[in-house]
């Protein structure tokens, strides 16, 4: 994993943790207008969490972390009518000491 990886999995971590819920939502859409683009961002709770997260994360480095176990992929949807309109969900992992000593997270 890369730096930026890392600190965005110990965000991640650290955000889910005292939100109580490991799902963490990825969205992004074409807002269609200048100077406005492409929006992303990602809700933990039902809250915007990405002013919270490392500046210049992408929706890859979610995709990396998915792939080094720290996330776990339960959704991925894109809009048939709009292929910049996405969402990703994703379930924090605890790491692995966590896991051992409180099996019920």
């Amino acid at each position: 994993m890369t730096p930026l990886q890392q600190d965005l999995a110990q965000r991640l971590r650290h955000l889910t943790g005292t939100a109580g819920t490991p799902r963490v939502v990825y969205r992004t859409e074409y807002l269609g207008y200048l100077p406005f683009g492409q929006y992303h961002g990602v809700t933990i709770a039902s809250a915007d969490r990405s002013r919270a997260l490392p500046d210049g994360w992408a929706w890859s480095d979610l995709e990396a972390l998915a792939d080094a176990g720290v996330l776990a992929r339960v959704s991925v949807w894109t809009n048939p009518q709009d292929e910049c309109e996405q969402e990703a969900q994703y379930d924090v992992i605890p790491p692995p000491a966590e896991a051992e000593t409180n099996p019920t997270k």
